[in-house]
């Protein structure tokens, strides 16, 4: 097993609702861009939206009780940028559960 699969797995064990499926990278700049451009929530970034989405996000919500950083997306999905209530950052997308590291 890899460093990193080792690092998910042992992450996953701590907070199993999170389901955290990969690690990704990112800048502090980037996150602080994100804190103050960022849309904060699906009623920003869209019109109107499908039953799924809303669904989706009301999991989000529940799940990792964040302050949401940036909501994007299209038509088709959209992900979501967030620090959970346990202090990490996360980046959720349809498929999956990141927890970013920063650097």
């Amino acid at each position: 097993m890899s460093i990193k699969q080792e690092k998910i797995k042992g992450y996953n064990t701590k907070y199993p609702s999170y389901a955290i499926t990969g690690i990704k990278k990112m800048s502090k700049e980037a996150i602080d861009y994100s804190k103050v451009h960022g849309y904060k929530s699906l009623n920003e970034l869209y019109k109107s939206y499908s039953d799924a989405k809303y669904s989706s996000y009301q999991r989000i919500l529940r799940t990792y009780n964040p302050e949401i950083l940036d909501v994007s997306g299209n038509c088709m999905s959209y992900s979501v940028l967030l620090k959970a209530d346990n202090g990490d950052y996360l980046h959720i997308t349809r498929q999956n559960n990141y927890l970013v590291e920063v650097a």
